[in-house]
């Protein structure tokens, strides 16, 4: 009989703490899921929301004369922050490790000129495009080089894990890399390389300001994506936020100022 009373005890016990550590992995797994699911609320809450750029990247990110952080993408992103009513917190990264900072959370979304490909969304979100990136490609003034056809088994100054790289690829060329496209127009200025793929506005931005600069863009374009914030999966009310602010920021024309004022032009997405 004590041995029946006790082998009915222990099963007893053994279901009951089945039933808590269950009942813990519930809790912890509906956690998980609030976390993820709250972003907006958290950031809200916290009226701080951080933000993921190069800044070295003008003039979508960069540095003026004194030092201060500003640029076309950074007017943007400034623009949503304050539209959500929290300050933007600004967290600088070089863009070969830039994306991969939302895996451990460095920030709530980034903005650099980010295209929206199908091997990024298997891993992250985007939000509605703002604006069509334009690839195109730019050697040194003096270069033999006058089709896109020509580039092929040449050099090209290309941050490697860019879609701008891929082009380049695409096309034939040797990647020497760099860590921005500050140092790719270098080494074309100095013909350690051969010419260097990028958005056309950013090329025309750059001739704006060194109208001396030897450099030739070529006719054609090598590519053109939507360009998105991208953020990390699972936050669906933080990203339909921000889609409604890009929504209402391009219609109403307060975007196309923006980019008025760097490109001479609007080249917000239609």
């Amino acid at each position: 009989m004590k041995k029946w009373l006790s082998a009915l005890l222990l099963t007893a016990l053994i279901g009951a703490l089945a039933a808590c550590g269950s009942n813990e992995a519930t809790n912890a797994s509906n956690a998980a899921e609030e976390d993820s699911t709250n972003k907006l609320e958290q950031i809200i809450e916290s009226g701080v929301i951080t933000i993921g750029l190069e800044g070295t990247f003008p003039p979508f990110s960069y540095h003026d004369e004194t030092g201060t952080l500003t640029g076309f993408e950074y007017e943007i992103a400034d623009q949503i922050a304050k539209d959500l009513g929290v300050e933007a917190k600004y967290v600088e990264t070089k863009w070969d490790s830039l994306i991969a900072g939302l895996d451990t959370d460095k920030y709530d979304f980034v903005i650099n000129n980010i295209s929206i490909t199908d091997e990024r969304k298997e891993k992250y979100d985007f939000t509605i495009p703002y604006m069509e990136s334009v690839a195109t490609l730019a050697v040194h003034a003096d270069s033999d080089i006058n089709s896109l056809e020509e580039f092929a088994g040449k050099k090209a100054a290309q941050t490697v894990t860019s879609n701008f790289a891929q082009d380049a690829r695409d096309l034939g060329a040797e990647i020497v890399p760099t860590e921005n496209l500050t140092n790719s127009i270098e080494l074309v200025l100095q013909k350690r390389a051969d010419g260097t793929i990028h958005d056309r506005v950013t090329f025309l931005t750059y001739l704006q300001e060194q109208p001396d600069a030897p450099i030739k863009l070529i006719d054609g374009k090598t590519s053109s994506s939507e360009i998105a914030l991208i953020l990390n999966q699972g936050n669906e009310e933080f990203r339909e936020a921000l889609n409604e602010i890009i929504k209402k920021r391009l219609e109403d024309g307060t975007f196309a100022a923006i980019s008025e004022k760097y490109f001479g032009e609007d080249v917000m997405y239609q």
